[in-house]
């Protein structure tokens, strides 16, 4: 079970010829620190994240103002290929599943186009101490490719690592009886590992082993991991760790995560030479599995937009004068027919929601029965648990509607409304979401 690290997210050199390529975490440390307008230069080769962070927390910055400024910055799948070997290791069928410590979306890219000729058919689950995710299956009875982003994935608020600070609280609450997924560690104590590129500090590099073990290291028996990491490799405290407590840890001695991945697919092909020009196989039947670029996903902490469908230009709109305020943000852009599944991952988003917007407007007061009324229910209970300090429901008005009138819910008609014109910028608004965003992020990060 290969465990991927930052070391294979290897990016082209901005103007170079010659084919040089650098981590994709460095070059986002350089336009981190240019966004932040912090001293950029001197940045090492590992941790360069961390040490951006820590330069603008030390010159009075925000935490949580750095997750939406990498969420910013992080360049659009256009940007870049997919790295060679993420698509390698793609080709490699028995690989199953993938634990990344990587954040980005990188990995199950380069799955969906080498197994699925590009349809976003990969699943993915993410963990984090705040939205705590698991398999929600056994790895044999999957019919797909898994991506489990063990330390948090991209989005706007705080629920990956991006310091060695996130790296600790994450480590803390995956420790924890109450936070573990279960279902990943069984895989993980079942499978041998590849450690591939993941640049773990010695601390961190021995409790993940340890976590993938039901036994002490040293009474281990028939599971057999491979470390394939130059960083590692030459930790000579963490070397003589393993020789001593883990002997079955085998590290690879000729070279670092790059060279490992490309013999490994020269062995695979070699063994396999269909699997060199294989053919992209059909997507299974959809199972109503929750999978990256399925219409119904969410980040946590988005803002959820509940309109009805034949405002859907309007909120388009709106949704993308937020997202270019750095404001995740949610709607049902294909408006499926209703079903069980579909309401229960509807209800889910409301739950996950930072702040609930209700798009108020003439199509709204319908005497049919539409679905956005269950969203709107299910909103108002959601809003109840909710502190009295913290806004949860903010009405949007886009037309003349009347805030009296007995078709909009009393809670709504109770709270107090902005209204915008349709189809035009609304700074003002956005101003407002973004704010009401941003204390939810705070909120985020400072709550245990």
């Amino acid at each position: 079970m290969p465990v991927i690290g930052p070391d294979l997210l290897q990016v082209p050199v901005d103007g170079a010829t010659d084919g040089a390529t650098m981590p994709l975490y460095g070059w986002l440390a350089e336009r981190l620190a240019e966004y932040l307008e912090v001293p950029g230069d001197d940045l090492p080769a590992k941790g360069a994240l961390n040490e951006v962070a820590s330069r603008f927390l030390a010159q009075g910055g925000e935490l949580e103002d750095i997750y939406p400024a990498i969420k910013s910055i992080v360049p659009p799948k256009d940007r870049f290929p997919t790295p060679e070997p993420l698509l390698q290791l793609a080709r490699i069928r028995p690989f199953k599943l993938f634990v990344t410590t990587t954040f980005g979306p990188m990995l199950e890219r380069a799955l969906n186009e080498v197994r699925f000729g590009g349809q976003p058919r990969t699943r993915v689950f993410s963990y984090a101490p705040n939205a705590v995710q698991d398999l929600d299956q056994p790895l044999d009875a999957m019919d797909r490719p898994v991506v489990f982003h063990i330390f948090g994935r991209l989005s706007a608020v705080p629920d990956y690592a991006v310091t060695d600070e996130d790296t600790l609280e994450f480590v803390y609450s995956l420790q924890s009886e109450s936070h573990r997924p279960n279902l990943l560690f069984d895989e993980l104590s079942k499978a041998q590992l590849l450690l591939i590129g993941s640049s773990f500090p010695d601390w961190l590099a021995r409790f993940f082993l340890r976590i993938a073990r039901r036994e002490r290291l040293w009474m281990a028996r028939g599971k057999s991991d491979i470390v394939a990491d130059a960083h590692m490799r030459d930790d000579p405290n963490l070397v003589a760790f393993l020789q001593r407590f883990s002997s079955r840890t085998k590290i690879f001695q000729s070279g670092g995560a790059l060279e490992f991945v490309e013999e490994l697919s020269r062995r695979w092909i070699e063994r396999h030479p269909e699997a060199e020009h294989g053919a992209a196989v059909s997507p299974p039947p959809d199972t109503g599995a929750r999978v990256i670029g399925d219409p119904l996903e969410m980040l946590p902490g988005s803002i959820f937009l509940s309109y009805a469908s034949e405002d859907r230009p309007a909120v388009d709109s709106l949704r993308q004068q937020l997202e270019a305020a750095g404001v995740d943000v949610w709607f049902d852009r294909k408006a499926l027919e209703a079903g069980d599944d579909y309401e229960a991952k509807i209800k889910r988003n409301i739950e996950n929601a930072s702040l609930f917007v209700p798009i108020l407007s003439r199509n709204t007061l319908t005497t049919r029965r539409r679905f956005f009324r269950i969203e709107w229910d299910h909103a108002e209970k959601i809003a109840v648990q909710v502190s009295v300090n913290q806004r949860y429901i903010l009405p949007v008005v886009i037309d003349d509607v009347s805030p009296g009138d007995p078709a909009i819910p009393e809670r709504f008609r109770k709270i107090n409304w902005v209204r915008v014109e349709p189809g035009t910028p609304s700074p003002d608004l956005v101003a407002i979401l973004r704010q009401l965003f941003r204390d939810y992020q705070r909120q985020m990060a400072t709550t245990p």
